[in-house]
Order: structure tokens, then sequence, then C-alpha cells
């Protein structure tokens, strides 16, 4: 397969990187973002495309970028960053870039995507009274209204091994079970289920959304 991805600078989308280079899966990976990624200089697989997310012919840049590509992959959020934006800001990365990027991934003929968001995240929430929730909300329902035939859509709970998730937090999400999602997952764990779910399920995925909490992945990666 090969494969796009946005969002490779960030930390769980660098492991997903990474995880895409080790997998006979992934034949090619393109990787689009603001800046390069120096550890993945040198990889025979691998081509970085340096691109302007404020441009207002982003979307269409991606469609150019994307074609004869299987599929897309969305790593693209702004973490702790959140706590001094203004709700428009985390709307302009969260909703609005996520967007073009699905738009311009599916007028380039791609019909596999793998979305990153949260535990929580759901279309329903579009209109929810506390922000972060209103914005996965609208997230989700972005990127499921592009309607790809097969959309993956993975929401962790509280990732171990990223900056952006306080130590300290860890030690009390660890007593949560993976089944009410909110508890904690590896961020190496998450980025070996985007890879194990293109290896052993896109191929016999019958439903045009599926999605994986923690629960989920630790499944589908231990399998």
């Amino acid at each position: 397969m090969k494969c796009i991805l946005f969002g490779g600078s960030g930390e769980v989308g660098g492991a997903v990187a990474r995880e895409l280079v080790k997998s006979d899966t992934c034949s090619q990976l393109t990787m689009l973002g603001r800046r390069s990624v120096t550890t993945m200089n040198g990889e025979t697989k691998v081509e970085q495309i340096i691109v302007d997310t404020s441009s207002a012919d982003f979307e269409k840049m991606v469609k150019e970028k994307a074609r004869d590509h299987d599929v897309a992959i969305s790593c693209i959020g702004i973490g702790s960053g959140t706590i001094s934006m203004s709700e428009e800001q985390i709307m302009e990365v969260e909703v609005d870039l996520v967007g073009k990027y699905a738009r311009g991934c599916k007028a380039a003929g791609i019909e596999i995507f793998e979305l990153l968001t949260a535990v929580s995240s759901n279309e329903t929430q579009a209109n929810s009274r506390i922000m972060l929730f209103r914005v996965l909300g609208k997230k989700h329902k972005t990127v499921v209204d592009v309607g790809f035939d097969k959309l993956a859509i993975f929401k962790p709970g509280m990732i171990v091994g990223n900056s952006h998730t306080p130590r300290w937090i860890t030690y009390l999400t660890g007593l949560i079970p993976d089944s009410i999602g909110w508890g904690n997952i590896r961020q190496n764990e998450v980025a070996r289920a985007f890879v194990t779910h293109l290896e052993k399920k896109v191929a016999s995925q019958k439903k045009t959304v599926v999605t994986y909490g923690n629960k989920e992945m630790k499944m589908l990666i231990r399998d």
C-alpha cells in the first residue's frame, strides 16, 4: 500500500510513521507537513513534502500530492497547546485543516482513511456545552461526512509516553479499565494499532466506519 500521512512531525504521528516504515504492508510513505522530520531522512521508502497549511490552495495541493496513494492517515492534533488557544484557533487546526486534508485525499481517489482523535470523540458531541467535546465532535463529523469507503477512527485515552500527557495523571488514569476508554495506552500501542488495522483488518472491513478505543486497540495488536 502507498500511504500518505499528515501530522508525522507530532509525537503520535512520528510513531505511526516509524511503524509504517517497518511494515511490509506500506510500500511507500509520503509525509506532508510544515517541516521535515529529521529522523525520517534517508529512509528509502519515505518522501517528505513541505506544504503551506495556511494556503488557500491547501486542499488542492493535497489532492495533487495524494494521487496514486491507497491510504490516507491524519495524526494532526494540538495536544497541550489547547490551553493557550481560543476555540476558533483550535477549530482551524482540528476541524478545518483536517477537513481540507480529508477532502483533498478523497478527491485524489483515496477511499481508505485513518483518523487520530481522542476518547469521547463522537459526532453527536458537535453541539456539546464542553468546548473540547464540541471540537472533537465536529472533527469526527467532518471526516465522516467526506464519505470514505473505509474509515477507521482511533480514540485513545491517556497516551503514556507522550510529552503532552502529564506523568502524574497517568498514575490516576492507570486505575481506569480499558473498557471505559479514559485509561492509559502507550504511544507505541496506538501507532502499532494504526498499522495493524492496515495489515489485518482493512481488507475485510465491511462497515464504512470502525472505531478503536483503548480496549479495541490493545486487542487488535495482541491478536
